[in-house]
């Protein structure tokens, strides 16, 4: 695995669950809003402490492990390191953009992950536009249905990026259809971004109130969040 950083406890990254989280170093995809940009890239880091180390201290201390990035469904060890996490009692949660459904189902027929967030970024027809060439609508959309036919607690996450608008968020609900949660992530503005993109990551982005109001007239359950 390659792991560019380790924290240690977290109180809202596993829903009720006290657990740390262990950041994976690459990402297929560039997302316009990133932030963690530092990630994005391939790297020869380690952990400090030793990944290893951290999940034999935290036995008994934390109740899962959350794995985010990057996009850890890119990582070849990934699989022999969840079931590293398994064995040592640990419930397991992955935070994903969903571009590697075949990755994500060997995950989900071996029983080896308790919580999936899935990020579905956009409207399919802006999948590049927001998340780069590496974004691919068809991937995510097989993920979910990947998911919609699992028995594991999972959730879809969606960042209310600039530019967004209520049309867009009503096509986003269309897309994924019914899923156990819909968390609606408030944009906050990254430190480090292109400067291309200047003019994305300055306009205007929607609000919670005018979110709130919007969702009254949704039926599922939505978090919103930030």
């Amino acid at each position: 695995m390659n792991i560019a950083a380790i924290e240690k406890l977290s109180l809202l990254d596993y829903p009720k669950k006290l657990s740390g989280i262990v950041f994976t170093q690459g990402c297929n995809y560039d997302c316009f809003y990133c932030h963690n940009r530092s990630l994005i890239g391939w790297s020869q880091t380690h952990p400090s402490p030793n990944y290893k180390e951290f999940l034999t201290e935290r036995v008994g201390k934390l109740e899962g492990i959350v794995i985010s990035g990057g996009e850890p469904t890119l990582q070849r060890a990934l699989l022999p390191f969840v079931r590293e996490c398994k064995a040592l009692g640990y419930l397991v949660k992955l935070d994903t953009n969903g571009s590697h459904p075949v990755h994500l189902k060997e995950l989900l027929d071996d029983n080896l992950v308790d919580y999936v967030a899935l990020d579905v970024k956009a409207v399919w027809s802006d999948y590049k536009w927001v998340c780069g060439a590496g974004g691919a609508w068809q991937a995510v959309n097989d993920s979910l249905e990947l998911l919609k036919g699992s028995t594991l607690e999972w959730e879809v996450r969606t960042t209310l990026y600039p530019t967004m608008t209520l049309t867009d968020l009503a096509t986003i609900s269309q897309q994924i259809g019914e899923v156990p949660l819909w968390r609606l992530n408030i944009y906050r503005e990254p430190i480090n971004y292109k400067e291309g993109d200047k003019f994305r990551i300055k306009a205007p982005s929607l609000q919670r109130e005018e979110v709130a109001e919007w969702l009254k007239s949704y039926g599922g359950k939505v978090i919103i969040s930030g």
